[in-house]
């Protein structure tokens, strides 16, 4: 039998390395993706800032952190529920609640594994845990309108959120139509239907969506083009809001006081919307009084069990 020429033994050399090494990129990436999907990242602790109240529940191995912030003495009417982009740190962007109007309230929370918190990230995670918080916080808020913020990734938790409970209104900053498609743009030699474990489908998740939607985006976006969030309103059940912050990109729409004047006025146009609704709805007519009823003839005594000792049973006894 002839040796094998040269070349083939080279070429085929080559592809077995070229093998080897897609079999460990995508190793690593099914082993990493938790961490490498969130951008997972522990901050160092530090002081919550003035008007923060601290927020906590458990989770196996540790716990998750959240939080609240409204102006002392302030009556909260509304509230901004926050669901943060990948990465984010939540406590920096709480320093744009100054431009909250009064009676605005706000709260946010580190995913697993992320700022504060702990445990590992996980899409199902990050819902439950959003549920979990936002029912602490209509504890602490009874009377308040709850109004759903997402950002970015967080966009995919708050539209999973609108089918486990109900809000106000949904306000999406730059969301995608699923996060499959969007990491597949950038993978796309990665058999990643296959790999992924997250996927926040949110273009299925959405049609179960009831709440008056806003979706804002930024004058240019590099992370999630517009047309992935243009592919999502097109398959929205219902009608949605549209805004373009101008001179912003993926990164610094949040940083823009126009951002959260626009999230401020969408909400506080829909709770009046409602509060016109119900001032509307005309008051049930007061009970006429009741005709006097003919006085009844005196009944017949009526059977009465007694026990072995021949007393009477109480009557709900003897029923």
């Amino acid at each position: 039998m002839n040796a094998m020429p040269l070349n083939t033994r080279r070429a085929l050399a080559a592809a077995l390395m070229t093998a080897s090494g897609f079999a460990c990129y995508w190793t690593y990436l099914t082993l990493n993706q938790d961490r490498l999907l969130f951008d997972a990242r522990r901050r160092p602790p530090r002081d919550l800032p003035d008007g923060i109240i601290g927020y906590s529940h458990r989770i196996p191995g540790g716990v998750v952190r959240g939080y609240i912030y409204h102006a002392p003495g302030d009556t909260v009417r509304d509230l901004l529920f926050y669901l943060p982009g990948r990465g984010e740190d939540v406590l920096e962007t709480l320093q744009y609640a100054r431009w909250l109007p009064a009676g605005m309230a706000f709260a946010t929370y580190d995913y697993r594994g992320l700022g504060h918190s702990d445990g590992r990230p996980s899409e199902g995670a990050a819902v439950a845990d959003a549920s979990q918080f936002l029912l602490h916080v209509r504890r602490v808020f009874p009377e308040t309108r709850v109004h759903v913020v997402g950002r970015s990734l967080g966009t995919g938790v708050a539209i999973q959120l609108a089918d486990l409970q109900d809000f106000e209104s949904l306000q999406l900053i730059t969301p995608y139509d699923s996060l499959l498609e969007l990491v597949r743009k950038r993978f796309p030699l990665v058999p990643l239907r296959q790999l992924m474990r997250h996927h926040f489908d949110s273009i299925s998740h959405c049609k179960k969506v009831v709440q008056s939607t806003k979706v804002l985006l930024a004058a240019s976006d590099e992370v999630v083009p517009h047309v992935c969030s243009e592919r999502l309103m097109a398959a929205w059940p219902g009608p949605v809001a549209l805004q373009t912050v101008p001179d912003t990109d993926h990164f610094t729409i949040i940083e823009r006081e126009e951002t959260w004047l626009a999230l401020c006025e969408f909400a506080r146009q829909h709770s009046q919307a409602r509060l016109r609704v119900a001032a509307a709805q005309p008051e049930p007519a007061p009970a006429q009084p009741a005709a006097r009823p003919a006085a009844p003839a005196a009944a017949a005594p009526q059977p009465v069990d007694h026990d072995e000792l021949g007393n009477p049973l109480p009557l709900a006894a003897s029923r």
